[in-house]
């Protein structure tokens, strides 16, 4: 099941790259633990963690889903007047299976996206007019203790896009 195909309430999505440092998958495991917490205290309705590529190829990408969803974040950061860089990023890099240089889409190693009945209302990582905006912090903004921002509200900031 797709995050949007949920019907009603607040629901997260963990992104998580396929493969992890051994730091970024104990910080995967703490972010679980407390979408669990968020989940139980009724914060949010639900979560699920999905696994996603560390980068995918601009050009005719095979991870279609993985695209739609990047394309779904940047639509997201542009009505909200936000940056996904530098967390998400195009880049020239090397095919390992063609041996040519391209531009790839590299995704965070952990993101998060927030779903209010079924509309996408924040992606973390972001950055704003007022900082950087992490996944840590999505998850306080969730549960009510970040007082500098709202999920879904992150206020004005200037207009830049991911690509």
């Amino acid at each position: 099941m797709t995050p949007t195909e949920r019907n009603g309430g607040r629901y997260a999505a963990l992104y998580v790259r396929e493969t992890l440092p051994a730091p970024a998958a104990r910080q995967r495991s703490r972010l679980r633990g407390r979408l669990r917490r968020l989940e139980a205290e009724g914060s949010i309705d639900g979560f699920d963690v999905f696994d996603c590529p560390k980068r995918i190829r601009c050009e005719n990408p095979t991870a279609v889903g993985a695209r739609d969803r990047y394309l779904a974040f940047t639509e997201w950061a542009r009505r909200n007047e936000v940056s996904l860089r530098p967390s998400f990023q195009t880049r020239e890099c090397y095919a390992m299976d063609t041996g040519e240089k391209g531009d790839w889409l590299v995704f965070p190693a952990l993101s998060l996206a927030v779903y209010d009945d079924g509309d996408l209302v924040a992606v973390y990582p972001h950055a704003d007019d007022g900082g950087y905006r992490s996944v840590a912090d999505g998850l306080s903004a969730l549960a009510g203790t970040d007082g500098s921002e709202s999920v879904g509200d992150p206020g004005p900031a200037p207009v830049t896009t991911a690509d």
